[in-house]
């Protein structure tokens, strides 16, 4: 066995890799999902991101070797790896010299293939190596090296991209209290605040524990800001907030929401003891008195208390509940606490959706949905003709238009989302069939519900409208699929797209990497796009974790051969970025806002001085 020489810049290249901080980090997802998918574009059942210490290899992130996450130096395959600009391959290494006395290859391992790419950062220093191993010889082929090569570029392009998250927080200190805290108070404000509900409910959802919210309101606060001015306001808020924090734990979160109301998280705190808490707080407002030219002022609070369980889905939900409880306070005679009962909500919730089920039967029946549609732009050489997304909207009876987010989630509910879909594959279908220069339009993607893509009637029905449509039509339809609903339909959504994708339809997987934690799954979904979620690209240009992710996104892409998009475009920073990126497409706010379908032609024109803009950008 002979062991790797040291490279010539052995101390630069340590401080290189002492700076990213990362040795004996834990596991995180963006590295592991690296490695998976470099075992998986390869073919091979191990690999590794391994980092070369001074003495040491250490991984990083591992797939194929449970338990293992270091080896010495003198036996790393990846030791040799970093000697050299470009991949090592060792098609057999009982047969390479270096190797054949290697304990990794003689031992229990039983190594026999490797093929390593350094990682190799942007001062030059290679730190480590992205390789792939197997217990068989083999070699890869040209474009599994070339993979190879892209993933570990991704990865040092991470790791740098990481290291400067982690500086900016540790500069950031200040900046990130002010993001979190209310200037007048010091308290937690509500942006941290629903961050932190957040938390809890997911934890509720784990193991069930038992937490609870206050939502406070100030009586007559207004009166009282009215007749002293707004800075003896300030000053009453500041007091009430103290005696609010001296009323609970320390562990629990109190928070001004914004002007007079607060919130408070009881954690780990049964219903019967927040209202014992609740109750010490509405007394302590009782004996409070607030002084002010001589004069002194009574103040009261009412409490709305929700017990924080797995009833809870959102934030949202749980902040009206509250806010709601808060105000029934009130009503009640103000300065107390009103505890908030399942009954109000199976009977609020339950009512607002058999209403909006209600409106939605209407709506298909008297043919009151109609469909609005957003351009999408291609970021690299123009193609002819346009391309958009269809979005549906309600129209009430006096005209005004409902957006989806209010009655979609009680079609999913009643079992109303295939209905709709039908409704919106119908009307996308004829309105293309009726264009007089079907060149026009180069796609039109429309959105299918999971209820429909778990739907097997529907499918026989969406086949059989295709098929009657004929191939140039279908030619123009791009499916959108979200991927939660692809993921947790699988065998469905797997048959249901090589079906379509036969009659010439295109399939784009909506809100990609918003859902699974693995790209295995796209082996099964041969798909024509990936719709990047727009969580990962409002904030590209701030958030190198965003920036990683795209990247990554976007390889992926590049390797299975499909096309990115990337939603919720509305800054030119963020298109540029995009399109320096390689994206294929962009839409949002920046490039078009939704309008009628008919009119999409008549802004043609509007889109093309856009586009330039777009163009402008490479």
């Amino acid at each position: 066995m002979l062991i790797a020489q040291k490279p010539d810049n052995e101390q630069s290249r340590l401080a290189s890799l002492r700076a990213l901080d990362v040795l004996d980090s834990a596991p995180e997802a963006q590295f592991n999902t690296l490695v998976r998918s470099a075992s998986l574009l390869t073919g091979t059942p191990v690999s590794l991101l391994s980092l070369i210490d001074t003495g040491r290899q250490w991984f990083k992130a591992n797939t194929g070797l449970p338990g293992v996450t270091e080896t010495a130096r003198d036996v790393a395959f990846c030791a040799h790896t970093i000697l050299q600009d470009d991949v090592l391959e060792v098609p057999d290494a009982r047969r390479d010299p270096r190797f054949a006395g290697n304990p990794l290859v003689t031992g229990s391992a039983g190594i026999r293939f490797y093929a390593g790419a350094p990682i190799c950062l942007e001062d030059g220093s290679r730190v480590g190596a992205l390789c792939v191993l197997d217990r068989r010889p083999r070699k890869l082929g040209p474009e599994q090296l070339d993979i190879l090569r892209h993933l570990a570029h991704a990865a040092a392009a991470a790791l740098e991209g990481r290291r400067a998250i982690q500086q900016l927080r540790e500069t950031s200190g200040e900046m990130h209290y002010h993001a979190t805290h209310d200037a007048l108070t010091g308290l937690v404000n509500r942006s941290e605040f629903e961050v932190r509900l957040r938390r809890v409910l997911q934890k509720v959802g784990e193991d069930r524990s038992e937490h609870a919210l206050l939502y406070l309101d100030i009586d007559q606060f207004k009166l009282f800001n009215d007749s002293c001015g707004h800075a003896i306001g300030d000053q009453l808020l500041q007091e009430v907030g103290k005696l609010f924090a001296a009323t609970i734990r320390a562990r629990d979160t109190l928070a001004r929401l914004g002007g007079d109301e607060f919130a408070i998280i009881l954690e780990h705190c049964p219903t019967e003891q927040a209202q014992r808490v609740a109750q010490q707080i509405c007394d302590a407002m009782s004996n409070f008195r607030f002084s002010h030219d001589d004069r002194s002022f009574r103040v009261g609070a009412s409490i709305g208390l929700v017990p924080v369980d797995d009833r809870w889905t959102t934030t949202a939900a749980i902040m009206q509940a509250a806010d709601a409880s808060c105000y029934a306070a009130k009503e009640a005679g103000r300065n107390r606490v009103h505890l908030w009962l399942d009954t109000d909500t199976a009977i609020r919730v339950r009512a607002g959706e058999m209403q909006w089920a209600m409106r939605i039967e209407h709506a298909l029946d008297q043919n009151q949905f109609v469909l609005h549609a957003q351009r999408i732009e291609e970021l690299g050489k123009k193609s002819q003709g346009i391309r958009a997304e269809a979005l549906l909207r309600m129209m009430q009876d006096e005209g005004d238009l409902v957006p989806p987010g209010a009655f979609l989630p009680a079609a999913e509910r009643f079992h109303l989302a295939s209905r709709i879909d039908r409704w919106v594959l119908q009307h996308a279908l004829a309105w293309l069939q009726a264009l007089p220069d079907a060149r026009a339009i180069r796609t039109l993607s429309i959105n299918l519900s999971g209820q429909s893509i778990g739907d097997r009637a529907f499918h026989r029905h969406a086949i059989e409208s295709f098929r009657e449509a004929g191939p140039r039509t279908c030619a123009q339809i791009c499916v959108e699929i979200t991927e939660t609903a692809a993921v947790t339909n699988m065998a469905d959504a797997a048959v249901f797209i090589r079906q379509i994708r036969a009659l010439g339809v295109q399939v784009a997987l909506d809100d990609f990497g918003a859902g699974a934690s693995s790209f295995g799954y796209l082996k099964t979904l041969p798909v024509d796009y990936l719709k990047i979620d727009g969580q990962f690209v409002r904030d590209l240009v701030d958030d190198p974790m965003d920036e990683a992710a795209v990247r990554c996104f976007a390889e992926v892409a590049r390797i299975i051969g499909v096309k990115t998009v990337a939603e919720f475009v509305d800054r030119p920073e963020v298109l540029a970025k995009l399109h320096a990126m390689g994206i294929d497409y962009a839409q949002g706010f920046l490039l078009h806002r939704p309008a009628p379908l008919q009119d999409l032609l008549l802004n043609a024109g509007a889109s093309g001085a856009e586009a330039g803009g777009v163009a402008a950008c490479a």
